[in-house]
């Protein structure tokens, strides 16, 4: 008899540790036929559904690789707040009577969103992972979670990540949140599918044992969902347009109006000459600038367009381009860990590849991009990390007397 009991008694309390260590995806599972049993993301949608996180998009269908929008997520974050009671309006001006206007009322007022460009939000637009790691992080602060945990990981293309989403996104893939839609990229600023905004919600609520009272199914407006996603095996995969691109699109993120200092180091000794004569203008660090506090990259040397800017190093060209408020940009990476940039050039001489010397012309100052004039933005990364340009840099500016560079008629 009592060996009968203790086998009874085991198997209640195996049965209990199953449970408690199943997602609360295995609930119910969603009654969507575009969700296929043992897809990646099918446990994650059967939890945003189970607790009335995520509804369909109509015709009984989830639309897993659609974008999901910023409407969507701060919608999705209110709710996980309980809907508290919201008055006054909102700042930005194409918010209006619809399901996400009190959330964003909600959300500006915490200091969840701060919104687009131009006083806009824009709901409807596809969210980018770094905006939606952005939200999450910020609504973590708001609910006094727990988000000192960061990630060691580097991804070739960190730099694209914004300035406003860097602490967000090493936050992000610390805690699993978001992982690399391959073994070296994140795609910080490619669209989030509505799969992985659910997986994302599962993971946000298991990291904090978040648990949920009974409310309505949020639904989807079928209008802002795009249904031309591209197919993905992992589990927080983003669209696969191309990188160039895609940062293009950086300036119009989330811009930050408090300050956010980014993850700064301090590297090996290594020496760079000066890109181009001239005061600094702008140091690293904090500063006032555009109505707002933000954190300073790295420094600002005023020179009338068409200026020579000249290569810091010798090293490899990995980047030469259009990149959001950089403007025209030119990143050189010089091994050992180290990479420069020059942003905001009014002309690119050199391209992907090129192997540079130092103190070679790359480009022409100029002032595209986020800028308040003609300059050459400097920057060092040691490891994929900021440092301080003034601790790579000789006190006494060394870069050749200033040249123009001949216009190339492009």
């Amino acid at each position: 008899m009592w060996s009968k009991i203790k086998r009874a008694l085991c198997l209640a309390l195996t049965g209990c540790m199953l449970v408690s260590v199943l997602p609360g995806a295995a609930l119910a599972a969603a009654p969507f036929k575009d969700v296929p049993a043992g897809s990646w993301y099918e446990d994650a949608v059967n939890y945003v559904y189970s607790n009335s996180l995520m509804g369909g998009v109509g015709t009984g269908t989830f639309n897993p690789e659609g974008n999901a929008s910023r409407g969507q997520v701060v919608t999705i974050l209110y709710r996980m707040a309980g809907q508290p009671e919201v008055s006054g309006k909102t700042s930005f001006k194409d918010v209006y009577s619809d399901y996400y206007q009190n959330a964003v009322i909600w959300a500006e007022q915490c200091g969840i969103v701060t919104g687009t460009d131009n006083g806009l939000f824009r709901p409807s637009q596809a969210v980018t992972r770094e905006q939606m790691a952005a939200f999450f992080y910020r609504y973590a602060a708001y609910k006094q979670y727990d988000f000192s945990q960061v990630a060691s990981t580097v991804y070739s293309d960190q730099w694209q990540i914004s300035t406003y989403a860097l602490n967000a996104m090493r936050w992000a893939v610390g805690i699993g949140l978001l992982s690399g839609t391959d073994e070296n990229k994140l795609c910080p600023t490619g669209s989030a599918s509505r799969a992985q905004l659910a997986v994302a919600l599962m993971r946000f609520c298991n990291q904090y044992q978040i648990t949920f009272a009974s409310a309505p199914i949020v639904t989807a407006a079928t209008a802002v969902v795009s249904t031309a996603a591209s197919t993905t095996t992992s589990t927080t995969s983003a669209s696969s347009a191309s990188s160039a691109s895609s940062a293009s699109s950086a300036a119009s993120g989330d811009s930050e109006s408090t300050l956010v200092i980014p993850t700064v180091v301090e590297g090996p000794a290594y020496l760079f000459r000066w890109p181009v004569q001239g005061y600094v203008s702008s140091g690293f660090g904090s500063r006032f600038i555009f109505g707002s506090t933000s954190f300073h990259r790295g420094l600002d040397i005023p020179a009338a367009e068409g200026t020579a800017i000249h290569a810091g190093q010798t090293g490899t060209v990995c980047f030469a381009g259009e990149q959001g408020s950089y403007g025209n940009l030119v990143i050189l990476d010089h091994g050992n860990g180290y990479q420069s940039y020059y942003g905001h050039n009014s002309q690119i001489l050199v391209q992907k590849g090129d192997v540079i010397v130092q103190g070679q012309t790359i480009a022409a100052a100029g002032a595209t991009g986020r800028a308040t004039g003609p300059h050459c933005h400097f920057e060092v990364h040691y490891m994929g990390q900021l440092v301080d340009p003034t601790q790579h840099l000789p006190a006494q500016n060394n870069a050749p007397t200033n040249e123009m560079v001949v216009a190339s008629g492009n």
